[in-house]
Parts: structure tokens; C-alpha cells; sequence
């Protein structure tokens, strides 16, 4: 088969193709390929929305635990320290918050 021939052949086909097509959408009107297509990227994007927020409220939800545990964490520290500072039996009377005891 020679090229002409070939695309006289492809030329009939294009052509029936086109023929069929409008006749379907004289039958069945547009196709809502479109906007079905639309309607499933908005779930999607809804969807992953939803997933991202998620992911989001749990971050900050361990970020505030963990702020609180550090926060607790320090104040235990300087309790620590003033009960050191104040040593044992002590009932705050050391003279330390005058001044007194530096070297």
C-alpha cells in the first residue's frame, strides 16, 4: 500500500469518526465528561483539604504536649534549685535572699 493510499484511508476513517459523533450528539446531546471530571477534582481537593488539616491539628496537639512537658520540666528544675538553695530542714530563712552567703 503507497502512502496516498494510506491516508485516503485514514482520511475516511477521520471522517466516519466525525459522522458518528455528531449523530450521538444529536441523539444524546453533550457529553458531562467535563464536569464530571471537575466534580472529581473538587472531591479530591476537599479530601486532601481534609487530610492536610488533620495532619495539622495533630502536630500542634503533640506541640502543646510537648510545650507542656518542657514547661513542667522546668518549673521542676527550679523547684529543685530552691529547695537547694534553701537546703535541708531550711524554712527559707537562709539570709541568701539578702545578699548574704556570696562569696
Amino acid at each position: 500500500m503507497d502512502i496516498a493510499q494510506g491516508e485516503k484511508v485514514e482520511a475516511e476513517l477521520d471522517h466516519m469518526i466525525r459522522r458518528a459523533d455528531e449523530r450521538r450528539r444529536l441523539s444524546e446531546g453533550e457529553r458531562r465528561e467535563e464536569e464530571l471530571w471537575q466534580e472529581s477534582v473538587e472531591r479530591y481537593n476537599a479530601k486532601r483539604q481534609a487530610e492536610l488539616t488533620f495532619q495539622w491539628i495533630s502536630y500542634h496537639e503533640a506541640a502543646a504536649e510537648r510545650a507542656l512537658a518542657n514547661g513542667e520540666a522546668i518549673a521542676a528544675r527550679h523547684r529543685a534549685q530552691i529547695e537547694a538553695l534553701l537546703g535541708p530542714g531550711r524554712n527559707g530563712e537562709n539570709g541568701a535572699h539578702r545578699g548574704e552567703g556570696y562569696s
